[in-house]
């Protein structure tokens, strides 16, 4: 991982979490969004271990296992508690973030 990248992905996390409120959905930066998913899957999706990559797959794939752990039908130990902390919307650019080529 590019240190820069890292770095920028740092600072804008500590930027979004001193911002005053909830930032509305459509207004929401998705590399801001995508930080939570990147603390397991790596920062490019690229996950080590038994995690699953989120690289390669595309958005909607990535859509469709989000809104499953977001409802309870796919099983998970941690995911669907994250997935239920975003909105619809989040979810979809969060989606298309992981389905941009490498960044």
């Amino acid at each position: 991982m590019n240190p820069r990248v890292t770095a920028a992905m740092l600072l804008a996390a500590g930027a979004a979490l001193c911002a005053p409120g909830a930032a509305r959905a459509q207004d929401a930066n998705p590399m801001l969004l995508a930080l939570s998913c990147a603390g397991c899957h790596g920062p490019e999706g690229r996950s080590p271990g038994s995690i699953p990559p989120l690289w390669g797959r595309t958005a909607a794939n990535v859509l469709e296992s989000l809104a499953g752990f977001k409802s309870g039908q796919r099983a998970s130990t941690v995911m669907g508690r994250i997935a239920k902390g975003y909105t619809d919307t989040e979810l979809e650019a969060v989606a298309r973030y992981w389905a941009q080529p490498a960044r």
